[in-house]
C-alpha cells in the first residue's frame, strides 16, 4: 500500500456498483407540499366489547360488512353512534 487510505463505500453504493449501476450522489429532491398539513386528529382510544346476537343477525351483519368492504366493527360503531343520537 502506498499509504493512501481507499475511500470506502457503503454497502448499497457496493451493491449498485456491482450491478452495473451507478451510485446516486446527490438524494433525489422532494417537493414540498402545496398547502400546509391538516392537523392531525388523535383517535380514540378503542375498548373491547363483546355481545351475542343472533345466528342469523351475525350472519347478516358479516355478509353487509363484507359487501360493503368494511369491517363489523366500524357497522356497529355507526349503528350505536345513529341509534344513541337519536335517543339523547
Amino acid at each position: 500500500m502506498t499509504g493512501q487510505k481507499k475511500k470506502s463505500m457503503s454497502i448499497g453504493a457496493a451493491m449498485k456498483q456491482r450491478m452495473g449501476q451507478e451510485p446516486q450522489t446527490e438524494p433525489a429532491p422532494v417537493a414540498a407540499p402545496s398547502k400546509p398539513a391538516a392537523p392531525v386528529a388523535i383517535p380514540e382510544v378503542l375498548e373491547s366489547f363483546n355481545t351475542r346476537l343472533p345466528a342469523g343477525l351475525h350472519r347478516r351483519l358479516k355478509m353487509h360488512a363484507a359487501a360493503e368492504g368494511q369491517k363489523i366493527q366500524d357497522i356497529v360503531q355507526a349503528a350505536l353512534t345513529a341509534y344513541l343520537d337519536e335517543k339523547e
